[in-house]
């Protein structure tokens, strides 16, 4: 069973007939054709390398750094629970109070005011004002010293 062709249009006269199909698709001859970049035509003409029988790369395992952390715990105007670096008992600190710089700043301050008959003493008899000495009561190691300024 044959199939019929579509008919074909009548051009106009004077026109030139159409080009066939082998026609169409072929390219025209261009006189002075314009030269490919330098660096695409040297890498169309070099082949790539063979990567057939190249090693593995050898990949190092990274290396690992432990590092021993020691968490400090504050120590305040009261007795702490701590384990003493020294003895490695875990020990509620003895507490020693020492005069700081605070008492002293106060002494002189009550004196400028015109406290100057004792009572500008007084910052040195009052514990709430001085460091704190927190002390190992087996080994009497110093474990750490709390300044109030």
């Amino acid at each position: 069973m044959a199939t019929a062709s579509p008919p074909v249009e009548e051009l106009p006269s004077g026109l030139p007939p159409l080009p066939s199909y082998e026609e169409a698709v072929r390219l025209p001859n261009i006189p002075n054709p314009v030269p490919p970049p330098p660096d695409y035509a040297k890498t169309m003409q070099e082949p790539c390398p063979p990567h057939v029988n190249s090693p593995p790369p050898i990949i190092s395992p990274p290396q690992v750094t432990v590092q021993n952390v020691v968490c400090q715990q504050s120590l305040g105007e009261n007795p702490v629970q701590i384990q003493c670096p020294a003895c490695l008992q875990v020990v509620v600190t003895r507490l020693e109070h020492s005069s700081g710089i605070l008492p002293w700043i106060l002494c002189a301050s009550l004196f400028i005011v015109g406290c100057s008959y004792g009572c500008c003493l007084i910052p040195f008899c009052w514990d709430g004002l001085k460091d704190v000495t927190h002390y190992c009561p087996n080994c009497h190691q110093v474990l750490g010293v709390f300044r109030r300024l």
